[in-house]
């Protein structure tokens, strides 16, 4: 019986079974989507809460209309059932943020397990810690529990039709709201770009919410991410002469050995590769590849200088380590840290960005040179493609032994799968490497324990990345915060803080035992170090980083400061110091460059910091620093370094070239892109078996 067509039911009284519900989850949506954005940004913008409101609303309509469109019998299940699903995705988000300052994607729930397995009791900590923000998202589900028979009625079904038309009239609001976005493209870094073209969660959840940014996480999953460049000419850009350069910073007195490239007849040319881009170009159907060969093809490729081929024929220890921060190193405390930090090449602006999927980004990004894809594990995706540019691969193609190794679960993030692929024979926790018991691992143990496996060889290149330094820092949960209290036990900060440094030292051990060990086998003058952290400290909170720094950090760009060591035996006692920003992203180019690798440095996100190349640190949000001035894509204001009137359209550029090599970072991903253009050029060639 349809009760639309009965004149005695009054039209509001079907519409109420869907709107009763659909009322209170808008409120619940709203309610949580505020509350998170005030929690973890500490702020709420007008655009926020307005946009937010609208694309909260469709939502909270279908859900009504889920609760509201079957018995009341059912609907009054599916209310606190609904209700309790907002709460925990939205709560889920506010501790994973609160922990890992980044938000949770649908790609990370299905490798939960892993997830839960090895850090299931720091994220029960983090709940308990965090209890007043857990009871605000539990109050919601036990209000829809109380009003659930208030709140689905027991009133005329609405009827296949006006729930047709409820359905739709949740579709219209939201392309209504996605054409106010539309509308809303002032500014540098407008909310309409934020909405269709830029892969930074934390800008779409502060302006869009939780749920939309999930939405848009998917659509990028899926799709890709869209580039943001003009029309270009489709033939390759013309050959360039190469430069009259001068030296970024000036080699030392006696650099290097005769017939190095410091010989004075030598003229420096390219990091580039003999890739026909013109004829890809032409034969290429899918019409985003054209454009990624288009975009590849012009750019601007970075140049050799006087520093290329310096450390040619020497060994590399690459060490990324867990939370390492300037901030952490001591001239009394971590004396070996402070040496190699202050001699050898000192990089004056150097920073490490937090990236949005897991602590893994940063160790991709580092060791690729490319920008990692929003939503999934890059290095675990890159497991598949070929990675010729991946110094593994390359000092294994010279005839170097290379080794990777991990103080972890070795299939931690799929690494027994992407270390191997990037050229390593690779050891961790489980897969050749057995440590004491304790969490975390001991940096200074493994070094012990890998040392003999490498040290006697002719030539070798060693990958570590170091665990020591993980959250949580807390005498309890921290095994080598315990091990070095009395170090720290005096100093003037809170307990957290002290525990930070505490588990540093044991880093510090560790390197002092590599470099003694290195001296001992006549093998340091030969070996270059380089150091640099997967990210800045973010088990800290702002407030306790403050206390290290004596001020209130800037968490847009200061919080991510940090150091990169790059040292050799026979620079000791010197100092080149580089005046020039850069990043993470520059640090595999750069050590390319050194060592006098081949590669082709535009298919690479970062460049070589000692070239001429101009500076671009790209932060996980849009902001970055160049060599003009520096950009604060929260704000939306560039400040110039001179402090004149900036050029709003060269920013608009600048902020389309961030665009582009998150876009194409994403194409070189997901189209096994290295692959392609090589196979196309004849260079497709696999290293030797160590």
């Amino acid at each position: 019986m349809t009760h639309e067509k009965n004149d005695w039911t009054p039209v509001w009284e079907t519409w109420k079974r869907l709107a009763a519900p659909s009322l209170f989850l808008l409120a619940v949506l709203y309610y949580e989507e505020l509350f998170l954005k005030v929690y973890c940004f500490h702020a709420l913008t007008v655009e926020g809460a307005v946009f937010t409101f609208l694309f909260t609303l469709p939502v909270a309509l279908l859900l009504g209309l889920l609760c509201g469109g079957v018995t009341p019998r059912r609907g009054r299940v599916l209310l606190p059932l609904c209700t309790a699903l907002i709460s925990l995705w939205i709560g889920s988000q506010l501790i994973y943020y609160h922990l890992f300052k980044t938000f949770l994607t649908l790609f990370s729930i299905t490798k939960m397990a892993m997830v839960a397995q090895s850090f299931g009791d720091m994220a029960v900590g983090e709940v308990l810690s965090n209890w007043f923000p857990i009871l605000m998202m539990v109050i919601p589900t036990l209000l829809a529990w109380v009003l659930r028979e208030r709140l689905v009625l027991d009133v005329p079904d609405a009827g296949p039709g006006r729930r047709l038309r409820w359905a739709a009239m949740a579709a219209a609001v939201q392309l209504l709201s996605m054409g106010l976005v539309l509308l809303c493209g002032g500014g540098v870094l407008s909310l309409r770009y934020i909405y269709y073209r830029t892969a930074s969660p934390e800008l779409e959840v502060q302006n869009f919410g939780v749920f939309t940014q999930t939405q848009l996480e998917l659509k990028r999953v899926l799709f890709g991410i869209q580039p943001d460049i003009p029309e270009v000419d489709p033939e390759p850009a013309p050959d360039m002469a190469p430069p009259d350069l001068e030296p970024t910073v000036p080699p030392p007195d006696d650099p290097a050995p005769a017939g190095s490239v410091f010989s004075p007849e030598m003229i420096p040319g390219f990091h580039t590769l003999p890739i026909d881009f013109d004829t890809l170009i032409k034969s290429e159907k899918d019409e985003g590849l054209k454009r990624a060969h288009q975009w590849f093809s012009q750019r601007e490729p970075t140049p050799e200088n006087l520093w290329t081929g310096y450390f040619e024929g020497k060994n590399l220890i690459w060490i990324v380590a867990e939370g390492f921060s300037t901030l952490a190193m001591d001239p009394e405390r971590t004396p070996t840290l402070w040496k190699l930090s202050h001699q050898g090449f000192v990089f004056d602006h150097f920073y490490t960005p937090l990236w949005g999927v897991s602590t893994s980004d940063g160790e991709y990004v580092t060791t690729t040179g490319l920008i990692p894809k929003s939503g999934v594990w890059s290095y675990s995706m890159s497991s598949e493609n070929y990675m010729p540019f991946a110094l593994g691969n390359q000092f294994r193609k010279e005839g170097y032994r290379t080794f990777a190794f991990h103080n972890y679960l070795y299939n931690y993030y799929d690494r027994d799968k992407s270390h191997p692929n990037m050229g390593y024979d690779y050891y961790a926790l489980g897969q050749g490497l057995e440590l004491e018991e304790v969490w975390p691992p001991s940096d200074l143990e493994m070094v012990e324990k890998i040392l003999p496996l490498f040290v006697d060889e002719d030539k070798f290149m060693v990958y570590c990345l170091t665990v020591s330094g993980h959250l949580t820092y807390t005498l309890e949960s921290n095994a080598m915060s315990a091990r070095h209290w009395d170090a720290v036990a005096n100093l003037p900060y809170s307990e957290e803080v002290r525990c930070y440094l505490a588990c540093q030292m044991e880093l510090e051990l560790a390197m002092e035992h590599l470099l003694d060990q290195l001296e001992a086998a006549g093998k340091l003058d030969d070996t270059v170090i380089v150091l640099s952290a997967d990210h800045y400290p973010y088990g800290l909170t702002d407030e306790q980083y403050s206390e290290l720094l004596g001020h209130e950090v800037d968490p847009v760009f200061e919080i991510f400061q940090n150091t990169l060591i790059l040292w050799s035996g026979d620079m000791e006692g010197a100092a080149v110091h580089v005046d020039k920003y850069c990043s993470s992203l520059d640090v595999m180019p750069t050590l390319s460059n050194l060592f006098g690798l081949d590669y082709d440095s535009r298919l690479i996100m970062g460049s070589d910091i000692l070239s001429s190349a101009d500076p671009l640190v790209i932060f996980a949000n849009y902001s970055f620093i160049g060599k003009d001035g520096f950009y604060n894509s929260i704000t939306d204001q560039f400040t110039r370094w001179d402090g004149e009137t900036p050029d709003l359209e060269e920013v608009s550029k600048l902020v389309a070239e961030v665009q582009n090599r998150v876009a194409y970072s994403g194409t070189i991903l997901d189209c096994d892109y290295y692959r392609l253009v090589l196979e196309w050029a004849g260079m497709v060639t696999h290293p030797p078996s160590s």
